[in-house]
């Protein structure tokens, strides 16, 4: 039986997310965070008015030792070169990363996409994207792993800077909650200025130590993302979350906890008659329940995408304890759905 175990780290370091809708950080700004001096110009390009073929975000084998000729200063130079080595981001064919250009809503899943190996595409059915686009199947991949979801008016708005509460919704359904104890950003002067739908994945997100505030103490949660920072905060997810590609439950009574599981959980006939237990367990598809005759499913802090129980005839008991996010179930009229906590959407 294999146990999953979380690494933690929170990190006490501000994420430096400064850029408004159209221009990049300010150095005074970033010099509060580095302690360094950097000359950082105003630049009023967006990432809406780039081409397809200048953006690049790879996953592909990167030559490693290649350094970037507009990072050598930059605050952000050891993530960016960590996260190339990763091999999920990669520069400009002029040699340059752009570490400061703001990155759009398609950009980031693509990114997320690309760092955490997401395969599984979603239909898709938004107005303003098209199998023609190049993000279209990026867009796929984020909606069917629950990164994102689209508008009230049938849209997904690919081509929008991307904003700080907007990437601290799409990084809380990519972790696990942590349990951590804190206030989250809610001591914050602008605390208020933040949308209710985007608090309760900012207060995970800050208690986590992903994204926190700025050094005079305000959030800034309509600021845009830049490459650089987007880098920043998946790198750090990718290092500090327990990521499984997948995951097989086969024991039972026994508990499974804190992991990210990329693709599907299935549980197993192996787990026969008992209970399985998961608790603090984000997973990027599906709950399968294959097994026939297993108790209970019990679950804490668990998001998913769907529930599945493959036999019409099983008589599974899923208990709901607290923190639960289920999108859909698939689940047989003799199956029972008991909600014995709170915060339970399913």
């Amino acid at each position: 039986m294999k146990n999953i175990i979380m690494k933690i780290t929170v990190l006490g370091l501000c994420i430096v997310l400064a850029t408004n809708m159209n221009v990049v950080a300010h150095a005074s700004v970033l010099d509060a965070i580095t302690g360094e001096t950097t000359d950082v110009e105003e630049n009023q390009e967006t990432s809406e008015n780039m081409g397809t073929s200048d953006f690049t975000f790879s996953a592909e084998t990167i030559d490693t030792s290649y350094t970037f000729s507009d990072i050598e200063e930059h605050w952000a130079k050891n993530w960016i070169n960590e996260a190339v080595e990763l091999g999920f981001v990669s520069g400009y064919e002029d040699g340059t990363f752009k570490p400061d250009r703001t990155i759009t809503r398609a950009e980031f899943s693509k990114l997320l996409n690309n760092a955490m190996h997401i395969e599984n595409a979603a239909t898709l059915n938004f107005s303003d994207v098209s199998k023609s686009d190049w993000f279209y199947n990026e867009v796929q991949k984020s909606v069917a792993s629950g990164f994102f979801s689209g508008y009230e008016n049938n849209t997904f708005r690919p081509n929008n800077p991307i904003r700080r509460e907007e990437v601290a919704k799409v990084v809380s359904n990519t972790i696990t909650s942590g349990n951590i104890d804190g206030d989250g950003a809610t001591l914050l002067k602008d605390y208020s200025t933040i949308q209710d739908w985007a608090k309760p994945s900012v207060n995970t997100v800050y208690n986590k130590g992903y994204i926190l505030g700025y050094p005079d103490g305000v959030y800034m949660p309509s600021k845009a993302l830049t490459r650089a920072e987007a880098v920043k905060i998946i790198y750090e997810i990718i290092e500090n979350e327990n990521i499984e590609r997948g995951f097989n439950i086969t024991n039972y009574n026994e508990s499974y906890t804190n992991a990210v599981v990329v693709g599907n959980l299935n549980i197993l006939d192996s787990v026969g008659s008992g209970n399985v237990y998961l608790k603090n367990v984000v997973v990027l598809g599906d709950i399968v329940i294959s097994a026939d005759k297993v108790n209970t499913v019990q679950l804490t802090d668990v998001k998913a995408k769907n529930i599945i129980v493959e036999n019409e005839n099983n008589p599974v008991k899923i208990v709901c304890n607290n923190n639960i996010s289920i999108a859909k179930t698939q689940l047989p009229s003799v199956a029972v759905i008991q909600r014995l906590g709170s915060n339970i959407n399913i």
